[in-house]
């Protein structure tokens, strides 16, 4: 059962006990933003109501867990980001459900076949049996398998199955997260949804020759669906470097690419753009900045963003997650604006394509989506 302070008023959905707590944090600075985001994972895990569609809350919390974690984000923009995602958690409704370790009183000789079989019989309490068995024998494979899974049915979702769970698996279940096994279960719940085949072969569904322009379609197109051709395709590739990925396992590339990217083509304004010299003078403060920040002009602000990565990605973290979440407005706000920008910083920072027209392109793409989006 739930039973911190922080779990307990958010069951309760007391506003103003939040009130107080985050006043609380405001003026100690004793207290940890990755602890606090932890107690809310499990009620994260178990979104009932999926304003979205999907679980986007749990994703956009891991990620700012994980920039916290690597201490890209400074204590001011910590406390910003964890009023915006308590206030967000206080709106959303969950199943309180906890799933914890269980005593395995009958193992299956391969337990992802077993898994995989019983999915297919939409019996989602023994694959999550088998689950957890594999959890404990060959916890890499079953990650792998998983994200398979989620790939292979991503372009009915527009790649949710997959972008929003990686971070879960990459965050909870590979680093063995107390809350480890709720995620699998929250997964494969997600998963129960789809006709899976118990013959489920993952080289039906690999494709070993991407395009080299891969990237620049991807990045192309405005609107929430594009968005998404560039968020799946990074998360593809952060899969592949991840440290649990067997590198003979072969990724669903082929269905993502056929029903996303093969009909698209690249936008020769948002390359033109990329290609053209930024002439955006780097400001020397946050407030400058915030001031700085055009909301009616996309040329300039996809800019001055594009240019303060450039100058220092530490400040680009800092600064853009902080105002992101300064303009938060309940009701209107969407966790795409983080996921986007996240993912476009990332793509650049790991240096995961060699294209660099196509790392500016996913850039200028994620913030013209929150300019276009945002309230403001």
């Amino acid at each position: 059962m739930k039973s911190s302070h922080l779990q307990n008023l958010l069951l309760r959905r007391d506003k103003k006990a939040a009130e107080v707590l985050l006043q609380r944090l405001g003026k100690d600075e004793n207290w940890s933003a990755v602890s606090l985001i932890d107690e809310m994972l499990p009620g994260l895990l178990f979104e009932a109501n999926l304003t979205y569609g999907n679980f986007h809350q749990v994703k956009m919390a891991l990620y700012l867990r994980r920039l916290i974690r690597e201490k890209k984000l400074s204590r001011r923009t910590e406390l910003t980001v964890l009023e915006l995602l308590i206030e967000e958690t206080l709106r959303r409704s969950w199943v309180n459900i906890e799933a914890g370790e269980i005593a395995l009183a009958e193992k299956a000789e391969n337990p992802l076949t077993a898994m995989l079989g019983e999915l297919a019989e939409n019996n989602l309490h023994n694959a999550f049996y088998y689950a957890l068995q594999a959890y404990q024998e060959k916890p890499e494979e079953l990650q792998d398998l998983l994200l398979c899974l989620g790939g292979v049915y991503g372009p009915e979702n527009l790649g949710h199955s997959l972008s929003c769970f990686f971070p879960v698996l990459e965050e909870m279940v590979n680093s063995h997260n107390p809350a480890t096994e709720t995620a699998i279960l929250s997964y494969l719940s997600y998963l129960n949804r789809y006709d899976i085949p118990a013959d489920f072969s993952p080289e039906d569904y690999q494709k070993t020759d991407m395009p080299e322009n891969s990237l620049r379609l991807a990045a192309s197109g405005q609107g929430i669906v594009n968005l998404h051709h560039m968020i799946t395709l990074v998360t593809y590739w952060l899969w592949e470097k991840a440290d649990f990925h067997d590198k003979n396992f072969p990724l669903p590339y082929r269905i993502y690419y056929q029903k996303r990217l093969a009909d698209k083509g690249i936008s020769s304004k948002r390359l033109k753009r990329v290609k053209e010299p930024l002439q955006v003078e780097v400001p020397g403060s946050y407030e400058e900045f915030r001031q700085s920040f055009n909301y009616d002009n996309i040329d300039h602000t996809t800019r001055l963003i594009r240019a303060l990565w450039q100058d220092s990605q530490r400040k680009a973290w800092d600064w853009v997650c902080r105002l992101y979440a300064e303009d938060y407005e309940p009701g209107t706000w969407n966790p795409h604006f983080f996921t986007g920008i996240y993912l476009a910083f990332r793509l650049n920072e790991e240096n995961l394509s060699d294209d660099k027209s196509g790392k500016e392109m996913a850039i200028d793409q994620a913030v013209e989506y929150y300019l276009n989006s945002v309230n403001y």
